[in-house]
């Protein structure tokens, strides 16, 4: 991991603090990310540290180089994110070969899908939506608080 973007890290990680990583990396915390929420997980900062998912994260980043050595990064990234894909949870996935296959074929990956040439705002924290809309008595007792 890097922390200044360059030819290699090229990709904005999104679980290390203002990190770049290379195109196997993020397509790893992609898989991993998607597999968190099919499992009901958080994925903490640097979970591929933690023994729940180190084994895990290892096993498809060995597939994410050998995919990216038939194919290229942007096609199996725009292959991920493809809504064909949302229930796949690991590279090893016998269809997710041919999507990538038919993205890498078609060289008409687009740029904004595969690759954000946005600058990565690495201060501001993204929350995500949740369908549980209960309230706990610790999160009334924090209203209370911020009050």
């Amino acid at each position: 991991m890097a922390k200044q973007r360059s030819e290699k890290s090229n990709y904005p990680s999104r679980y290390s603090p203002s990190g770049w990583v290379s195109g196997h990396q993020y397509i790893t915390e992609l898989i991993c990310e998607k597999k968190a929420t099919y499992d009901k997980k958080e994925l903490p900062v640097k979970f591929w540290d933690l023994k729940e998912w180190n084994g895990f994260y290892r096993y498809q980043i060995t597939l994410a180089s050998s995919l990216v050595k038939e194919y290229s990064v942007e096609a199996v990234i725009a292959a991920l994110k493809d809504n064909r894909c949302y229930k796949t949870y690991s590279l090893r996935s016998p269809f997710l070969r041919s999507i990538v296959e038919e993205y890498h074929t078609k060289q008409q990956i687009p740029r904004d899908v595969a690759q954000e040439d946005l600058p990565y705002d690495f201060g501001s924290k993204e929350s995500f939506a949740s369908n549980n809309k209960k309230k706990s008595i610790i999160s009334k007792l924090q209203d209370l608080e911020d009050d």
